[in-house]
């Protein structure tokens, strides 16, 4: 990849951020024309997109922030394995972000978070179908469909309220019997009851060969990345952005936009905006030799998490730790992952497991930050998209672009405000 010696010039645009949501819009602006610099302090992709579950989850339209959740705390609390877990030594650092998660789980709120998680996702796969027919890389995103396990009857009866309401937001579900879920996934074990079939989902094969993919042809369309940690920025009288760098030299931005994921907390505060971001900790377990073939993505019900095909084997993913950027990682919770999964697919093998933990940038209202400061429209904001950064990445380059460039967005973008809080 090409990388940048002279950081003193002035850029047109400085894309913080080399992530899946970062390379989006980097690759989106520079097919458009701009001339684009993006700078992150690793390897792109190598953050939370290397880890992710791979899944298109466009069905994922209710909000972490539900009082489902809030009543479930104490248990979370008590079990460090659980699939939501709260470290308590961070609890007290925590608590600012769960009174605000606690607002944003009142009914009103959730039927907002739901409405704007909804029109995001509805044009996740169109959004990433012009992306990828661009660059030919149409391989890297599969559409089969996902689907949800069931190990008892009575976790279907449980789930149907949730199920109807999904269908009311226009989320398309097929209920499948013990027979039929076993018919599309032979390789599920004699204890599966039952399930639901998604066919408007997609997942990816490889979310970091899909990063990297568009950082490299990013580049040879003459954008440029620049592998340097950034250390801050600082508004301009002229209202243009210094991006300072952790090696002592700066770049001059005429447009900034901040989308560095879990780091973009202390960098919006410096262009002057306290935002409420922490961190979902989410876990993998990679199993390069399964010993079981899938072909679709497969949520587990009672266990909650996400089983995906990939190139290299097979991917456990899913559980949410909230610990912050600091706390070493909890590798039982990745490890568990194999057990609650052996359990639906009996036949599955963990040689050559490897580990993974990564940092998921949340909100408490589960919806991201995207559009343009108010304070300065040459500089914009595309973070904070939880566990959906890779579902919402195109859709969010393609409206952010679009403001950048002056036109009215696809959606109104006020409800992703980073005024909101």
């Amino acid at each position: 990849m090409t990388r940048v010696k002279d950081s003193n010039a002035e850029h047109e645009v400085v894309v913080i951020g080399g992530g899946i949501v970062g390379a989006a819009i980097a690759e989106q602006l520079q097919s458009r024309g701009h001339q684009v610099l993006l700078v992150d302090r690793d390897t792109p992709g190598n953050g939370c997109s290397y880890g992710n579950a791979g899944h298109f989850a466009t069905d994922v339209v209710l909000p972490l922030a539900n009082m489902q959740t809030i009543l479930a705390l104490p248990k979370m609390l008590a079990d460090p394995l659980g699939p939501l877990s709260i470290r308590w030594q961070y609890l007290p650092k925590m608590l600012p972000w769960l009174m605000r998660f606690a607002l944003a789980a009142l009914p009103g709120n959730v039927r907002r978070s739901c409405d704007n998680l909804r029109a995001l996702n509805s044009r996740s796969i169109d959004s990433y179908d012009r992306l990828l027919t661009r660059l030919e890389l149409q391989d890297l995103m599969t559409r089969k469909g996902a689907l949800t396990i069931y190990e008892s009857r009575h976790s279907a009866k449980k789930n149907r309220a949730t199920v109807e309401r999904l269908r009311g937001f226009g989320v398309e579900i097929e209920s499948l019997d013990r027979a039929e879920i076993r018919d599309l996934e032979p390789a599920l074990g004699e204890n599966i009851a039952g399930g639901l079939f998604f066919p408007k989902t997609a997942h990816t094969v490889n979310p970091f060969r899909l990063v990297q993919s568009l950082v490299s042809r990013f580049c040879a369309q003459g954008g440029v990345f620049l592998q340097q940690n950034v250390s801050g920025v600082q508004t301009l009288p002229n209202g243009t952005t210094r991006v300072a760098l952790a090696d002592g030299s700066a770049l001059r931005a005429q447009k900034v936009i901040l989308a560095a994921g879990a780091w973009s907390r202390p960098l919006a505060r410096q262009l002057g905006f306290s935002v409420p971001l922490d961190t979902e900790r989410g876990y993998h377990l990679m199993l390069p030799e399964p010993g079981c073939t899938l072909s679709r993505p497969m949520v587990s019900f009672e266990r909650s998490f996400v089983m995906t095909p990939m190139e290299e084997g097979v991917r456990l993913a899913g559980t949410v730790e909230l610990a912050g950027l600091e706390a070493p990682a909890d590798n039982r919770r990745a490890d568990i992952l194999f057990q609650h999964a052996q359990s639906i697919l009996p036949g599955l093998q963990s040689q050559g497991a490897q580990r993974w933990m990564g940092f998921r940038p949340s909100l408490p209202d589960s919806l991201p930050v995207i559009g343009a400061s108010p304070k300065n429209p040459n500089q914009l904001f595309a973070f904070g998209h939880q566990h959906l950064g890779l579902t919402q990445a195109a859709i969010t380059a393609e409206l952010l672009a679009d403001q950048l460039e002056g036109k009215r967005p696809e959606l109104d973008l006020t409800p992703f405000s980073i005024t909101r809080f």
